[in-house]
């Protein structure tokens, strides 16, 4: 009796041992038919380490985001107190900038609006709004089934998204989690500072209305699916070493640039 209760104990180690996942996102150009690398993601225990091809990381652990700079060993906590004192900084700048764009010429002020790339956002300072909508379509992308969304921002066609459910990918529980933080943390942001809502919901507003995990993205442009797309190339399920969800020793922390009057 006591040899099964170890077995068992040994197997149920095994088993959350692998908690954690590792997955790969590429840029794909289907012209080329060349692929370059995007992101590297890693998550276990609802703490997410995502690393751009630069090398650049962003932590997530709790309700608290850490910008890490491997050139000068630095990081920025980007917290509640943290994302409040940016968003007043920065509708103080944008309210100033209405103004004085209030002010121009009408042609004048089209043209600073369309060279800033509609970043002072809708009349009014509205809400930037983001809408997925299932075309009733499917596709396979690497072996995986995943149904086709259309991502509209501000009732513009902007990308489209082939989703496979959390329920049919490796550790859906904690991955899931991680980006509902994600949306979370962005959706505060966004009701902060509503004129740059948009900039900001985007991804994982998309990820948390369709409940999974795009393995494939492309991007519209005028109304025509561009030739590039995004990829997950790898997804397993494996150990994260619990340093990899950790600031290196060392490193020193950093204030977040907020523009003069910092």
């Amino acid at each position: 009796m006591k040899r099964i209760v170890i077995i068992a104990a040994g197997l149920l180690t095994a088993h959350t041992a692998f908690a954690g996942i590792y997955a790969e996102l590429v840029d794909h150009n289907l012209t080329t038919d060349t692929t370059q690398p995007k992101q590297k993601i890693y998550v276990q225990s609802g703490n997410g380490r995502f690393v751009d091809a630069d090398g650049h990381a962003t932590l997530i652990k709790g309700d608290t985001l850490y910008m890490v700079d491997d050139t000068d060993k630095t990081y920025v906590v980007f917290d509640k107190a943290t994302m409040d004192q940016l968003a007043k900084k920065l509708n103080e700048a944008m309210a100033k900038m209405q103004e004085q764009m209030a002010k121009l010429p009408p042609e004048q002020r089209a043209q600073m609006e369309q060279r800033m790339g509609g970043v002072m956002g809708p009349a009014g300072g509205q809400q930037r709004t983001v809408d997925v909508a299932d075309t009733g379509k499917t596709d396979k992308v690497d072996g995986r089934n995943c149904k086709l969304w259309n991502v509209t921002r501000n009732s513009v066609l902007d990308e489209q998204i082939c989703v496979v459910p959390y329920s049919a990918l490796p550790g859906k529980e904690d991955f899931q989690a991680v980006f509902t933080k994600f949306a979370r943390a962005f959706e505060e942001m966004a009701k902060a500072v509503p004129m740059l809502s948009g900039m900001m919901a985007g991804e994982f507003t998309a990820q948390v209305k369709t409940n999974g995990y795009p393995v494939r993205r492309r991007a519209y442009e005028n109304g025509q699916l561009v030739d590039e797309e995004t990829l997950v190339k790898v997804w397993r399920e494996e150990t994260i070493p619990a340093s990899m969800f950790e600031i290196p020793a060392g490193y020193t922390v950093k204030q977040m640039t907020m523009g003069p009057g910092k």
